[in-house]
């Protein structure tokens, strides 16, 4: 056995003797689709909600209990955990661990797949390892009483406080006894800083540590979430990370937050400018972050700029800016969000956007990234953004499939249909066909991808103002650009409206009321963890009609029955 394995197994006698296994969230319940159809799925009480298959469209009317769970913590909560934790060396060691899958709705933190397989386990000895070693370096400034009674007393003192940290509860006096026979086995074999370490590396590992508990004990037909729960749901949900020492101060106490109280918290945490919580669901709910990895053709400024960046990094940051400033300052909707006449450009991107032949002219923001109206002609809103118009293009053109694509699946909530085996090429731009409207409109006019591309295609042609970076042209290959065109209903009969471009088309989605359903949807299950937006509903009607904004109602799921209670399915 190698070194490491040894080690990997010691460490796992210490760490996960409690008995807990691996798990994923949820349990299996019967779904009822909403426009984005029905199916059966995981999580939830078993009435209501998306299918694993559908995105999550439902209204239920009244607010749903989930199953009690044990839900492992993402990559990005262990590693903000760790980093709050033990803010003396947060900067001195890295995370081994790799990006969390995405769900099917985009998110990475669906209960039902984080669990703790071989390669995760794995991952976690390492960042254990590199966090334990950095805390034994740092250990005059972790733990104090080392550098005067290194015994051990001050062991216990440093299981005690950090422990109470990373479980986010007090350790029983079983695992108390249980990490500091682990210290006099570490301590028998090397000196008081590395033992400390490895105390370390096996609380990180612990089961405690690495999955959130949201069990409860029972309480009539279903289970009351303990304090400690409680404090933690709030600070993931809202914040990301684990709950402040004021928190789990008040969780001593017994004391359980109103749901008043918790909706306040909420707010609070959500408008913190180092909050990412916000953000992330935006991120992950329009896919616009996807830019980052593309190149584009006839545009090597959009991946170098110089100085580390390029014009596509200036993208993401201005969208959000924007977000910050249209969601969170602004406490925005649907509305707001997809009809905002503003944006938050670099100077450099300002210039760039006006930089096609008959392009508006963009005014040059008073500092990076401050507030500008756009220029009649330059579209309006999220979907004007140069990172959502260039990461649902190509490398070398615009893409109304992918534009489409995105108000159907993620506005609209209406289901992708499967990709053939074989997709035909694009129609080459010879003779009448000319712009890529032309190309797209005579590729996919057969039957084999006709059935397909007339739900969504039509969305996208209004997009063909705007190139594959996202900027204003008139003309296509010569041609004038055509913009004209219409959102297909679901039964495919008269359209849900037409439009005449891009503004056309966001305010006429800002209009649908399977907008607002489709984005609390979203929004509930990526909260909650689960697929299934009925969990949501207690304020969801004001969403619905346009009375409260994204951070407000993100910020009352806190007061949710799902929050605090749990139910057998």
């Amino acid at each position: 056995m190698s070194g490491r394995a040894f080690l990997f197994v010691l460490l796992s006698l210490a760490a996960f003797s409690s008995g807990c296994q691996e798990q994923s969230g949820g349990s299996p319940g019967t779904r009822t689709g909403g426009a984005g159809g029905g199916g059966s799925g995981s999580g939830g009480a078993g009435d209501g909600g998306s299918s694993a298959g559908g995105p999550p469209a439902a209204v239920c009317g009244s607010s749903k209990l989930s199953a009690p769970m044990l839900r492992r913590l993402t990559a990005r909560e262990m590693r903000s955990s760790l980093e709050d934790v033990f803010p003396e060396v947060s900067t001195q060691w890295s995370s081994e661990l790799s990006p969390d899958s995405s769900s099917q709705f985009g998110f990475d933190n669906d209960a039902r797949s984080l669990v703790v397989g071989k390669q995760t386990a794995l991952e976690l000895f390492d960042t254990a390892s590199n966090v334990g070693s950095a805390v034994s370096a740092a250990l005059a400034s972790v733990l104090p009483c080392s550098t005067t009674a290194p015994d051990r007393s001050c062991a216990a003192a440093f299981v005690d406080k950090y422990g109470k940290r990373l479980f986010r509860r007090p350790l029983s006096s079983d695992e108390h006894d249980r990490y500091l026979t682990f210290f006099d086995l570490a301590l028998g074999k090397t000196d008081f800083k590395t033992a400390i370490g490895w105390v370390t590396r096996a609380l990180i590992q612990s089961p405690a540590t690495v999955y959130r508990s949201e069990i409860g004990t029972a309480s009539g037909s279903s289970y009351t979430l303990s304090p400690y729960e409680l404090v933690t749901e709030l600070s993931y949900t809202f914040a990301g990370t684990t709950p402040s020492d004021a928190a789990l101060a008040a969780a001593d106490a017994g004391q359980v937050a109103s749901a008043e109280s918790r909706v306040s918290g909420a707010k609070a945490l959500l408008q913190s400018s180092s909050n990412e919580v916000l953000q992330r669901f935006f991120a992950s709910w329009i896919g616009y972050g996807a830019v980052l990895g593309m190149t584009k053709t006839n545009v090597p400024a959009f991946a170098d700029l110089g100085a580390g960046h390029g014009l596509r990094d200036d993208m993401v940051q201005e969208t959000r800016n924007f977000l910050q400033q249209v969601v969170v300052a602004q406490k925005g909707g649907p509305r707001e969000l997809l009809t905002a006449p503003t944006t938050n450009p670099s100077a450099a991107l300002a210039s760039f956007y006006g930089s096609n032949p008959g392009a508006p002219a963009f005014p040059t923001p008073a500092a990076e990234w401050a507030s500008i109206t756009r220029p009649a002609g330059a579209a309006i809103g999220l979907l004007a953004q140069g990172s959502v118009l260039s990461a649902l293009s190509r490398p070398d053109g615009s893409s109304p499939t992918k534009r489409g694509l995105l108000v159907f699946t993620r506005l609209l909530c209406r289901e992708k249909p499967k990709v053939p085996d074989v997709v035909p090429p694009l129609a080459p731009a010879t003779g009448k066909v000319v712009t890529t409207r032309d190309r797209y409109e005579i590729g996919h006019a057969n039957g084999f991808c006709l059935d397909c591309h007339k739900k969504f295609d039509p969305i996208g042609f209004g997009f063909e103002q705007f190139d594959e970076v996202g900027r204003y042209r008139a003309t296509d290959n010569g041609a004038p650009v055509n913009t004209v065109s219409s959102v297909p209903n679901g039964d495919l009969r008269a359209p849900l409206f037409s439009f005449m471009d891009l503004n056309e088309l966001a305010r006429g989605l800002a209009n649908q009321d399977e907008v607002y359903s489709c984005a609390s949807g979203y929004l509930t299950t990526y909260a909650f963890g689960v697929p299934d937006e009925c969990l949501g509903e207690t304020r969801r009607a004001e969403f619905l009609g346009g009375n409260l904004g994204f951070l407000d109602y993100f910020a009352s799921l806190a007061a949710e029955p799902d929050f605090e209670r749990r139910v057998l399915p």
